[in-house]
């Protein structure tokens, strides 16, 4: 992966925007000499795991400025307000042995992890429209695709259908995710992609919303407001394939 230069206005538009992702309290981005990024100093106080964290910051910036930053690169501090101590966890080497009794290596909550983007493909003929996209989540790999007549909906539509598709994939089939509406609406001087998901289990059903501001790749843009509104409750949803176990 090709290494971007950042700007000084472009370091500080990132800092802010990162400084904004819930939970997080301050960051602090350093670069070399021509622009390059060395490390990103994130400060969080949320209850997640520091990997989560970082694939937040990793995502916000690919979606938000179309900057792409190695993982290795974000550093995430996690204050517990709760004892007033500091975690200093680097969630890429979590099996090195804590440096001092205060930093503890915290565990990754496998199933409170969130879907990340891979790819996503479109394909447009003169009579349909057919999109494929690739997540994964932990280690764990899901495919979905979709395709549909051109007169049946955008490919926006398409888009965020194929991306339920591979998020279903690793749910237990008890949970089920339905495509409500895809809207681009302007917000000041940009234009916001929003999607609305309703989810049913045990006859129940809520209603689900995820916004992405739009960038040059609009069809990504699609993706991430897609898995903005599903991943906000996908660490509480049953695994597919999961067993579920009771103590008495």
């Amino acid at each position: 992966m090709t290494a971007q230069k950042l700007t000084l206005d472009m370091v500080e538009r990132a800092e802010a925007l990162i400084s904004r992702i819930v939970g997080i309290s301050s960051c602090k981005i350093t670069t070399d000499e021509t622009g390059e990024v060395l490390e990103i100093h994130v400060v969080a106080t949320a209850k997640k795991p520091a990997k989560l964290i970082a694939r937040d910051v990793e995502g916000c910036l690919i979606a938000e400025m179309g900057i792409r930053v190695d993982h290795r690169k974000i550093g995430v501090v996690l204050l517990d307000s709760g004892e007033n101590r500091t975690e200093a966890v680097d969630e890429f080497e979590r099996e090195r042995p804590p440096r001092d009794e205060d930093i503890e290596i915290l565990p990754i909550e496998e199933q409170g992890a969130r879907f990340v983007f891979r790819s996503v493909n479109l394909f447009i003929s003169d009579t349909s429209i057919k999109a494929e996209v690739e997540l994964t989540r932990s280690e764990q790999e899901a495919f979905g695709s979709a395709e549909t007549d051109r007169r049946s909906a955008t490919h926006w539509h398409v888009v965020a259908e194929a991306t339920l598709k591979a998020v279903s994939e690793l749910l237990d089939e008890s949970v089920s995710l339905c495509l409500c509406d895809v809207l681009q609406v302007p917000l000041g001087d940009k234009k916001v992609m929003l999607v609305r998901v309703d989810m049913i289990q045990a006859r129940e059903r809520k209603s689900l919303a995820g916004c992405s501001i739009v960038s040059s790749d609009e069809t990504q843009t699609v993706v991430y407001a897609t898995l903005d509104a599903v991943n906000r409750v996908v660490g509480k949803l049953k695994p597919k394939g999961s067993i579920e176990y009771k103590i008495q």
